[in-house]
């Protein structure tokens, strides 16, 4: 009997059990204020940003060999969203590009951009200078030799700085008197090597030892030895002189400085005639022809203090006053 009335009652507990669950409750409305998609498109279809509503990031894995220098996104919103900005190409190295998205509810939301790229690590560049011998390099020189595992025949995405004590870093030229900076490839015994030439020393910056620091794209790495920048024999480029007796000229250099200019003379007669130099600064010269200069064409040799004298070859014709 007292089995039976313990049944009966565990029975009538469970029956109220089922019945109090069958009381239900409604779920918080979501908002719609959501990027729904984020796609890129690239030279054989598109890649899908990866999106986190929890930390609200929208996270694109780029691969190295697209060779992109932005990208241009297409985005689907939920119904009725709209973003608050338009949306444009966003550049790689991008860090800071946010999209707000209002919803037809009201609500909004941000979501923060990131960028992975996926390139083969880490850098590797080789060194130019050794523990025991410091590299010179002329300040304006412009036939620099780079070369690592850049992966890359775009000599833009290989960026080259010289840092200094002060750790400032200056960008080299890619664009210099000999022309673009060019990428080449070189089968090593394991790896391709890529070899970048033609990329000229600032002719803006002092004497003195720096760092090398290359950067393509999101990768990072400084040369072990520093080189040391010097001033060498200056370039003057080559012109084509025409002016009147009195006339002034200039002279330029897209490569070695100018440096302690002494002197710029030319022939006159079996004699040297001086040509006054007015001014000058690391790129120009501005020099005054005498107007007791016959008429006539002139090789110019011209003089900075240290170095030989240049004998130029490029003429300076004199006409009439």
């Amino acid at each position: 009997m007292k089995s039976r009335l313990k049944f009966f009652c565990c029975t009538l507990f469970a029956l109220m059990s089922l019945s109090s669950c069958k009381k239900t409750m409604d779920l918080p409305q979501q908002s719609n204020s959501k990027i729904i998609a984020y796609k890129v498109p690239v030279s054989d279809g598109s890649i899908s940003g990866v999106i986190d509503e929890t930390d609200k990031t929208i996270t694109v894995y780029l691969p190295f060999y697209y060779n992109l220098d932005v990208i241009d996104p297409e985005i689907k919103l939920a119904t009725g969203a709209k973003l608050s900005v338009e949306v444009l190409p966003v550049d790689v190295l991008d860090n800071k590009t946010t999209y707000t998205v209002t919803g037809a509810d009201k609500s909004t939301a941000t979501y923060k951009l990131v960028i992975k790229l996926q390139q083969i690590s880490p850098l590797k560049v080789n060194e130019v200078s050794t523990e025991s011998k410091t590299v010179v390099w002329g300040i304006g020189y412009y036939m620099i030799n780079l070369s690592g595992n850049f992966n890359t025949l775009d000599p833009t995405k290989i960026r080259i700085f010289l840092v200094g004590a002060d750790n400032t870093e200056t960008e080299m030229s890619y664009t210099t008197g000999y022309g673009p900076a060019a990428v080449n490839v070189l089968m090593a015994a394991t790896e391709k090597v890529y070899s970048m030439g033609y990329v000229g020393v600032p002719q803006t910056l002092d004497p003195g030892l720096y760092k090398v620091r290359v950067k393509v794209q999101s990768l990072t790495t400084d040369l072990k030895y520093p080189v040391t920048l010097e001033y060498i024999l200056p370039q003057v480029d080559y012109v084509s002189i025409i002016a009147k007796q009195g006339d002034t000229f200039t002279i330029k250099s897209s490569g070695p400085v100018f440096k302690d200019l002494k002197s710029i003379t030319i022939n006159v007669a079996g004699q040297d005639v001086s040509l006054p130099v007015l001014s000058y600064s690391r790129t120009l010269a501005t020099v005054k022809i005498p107007e007791t200069v016959p008429v006539g064409t002139y090789y110019p040799s011209i003089l900075f203090e240290g170095f030989p004298i240049i004998n130029a070859f490029w003429p300076i014709t004199v006409n009439a006053k």
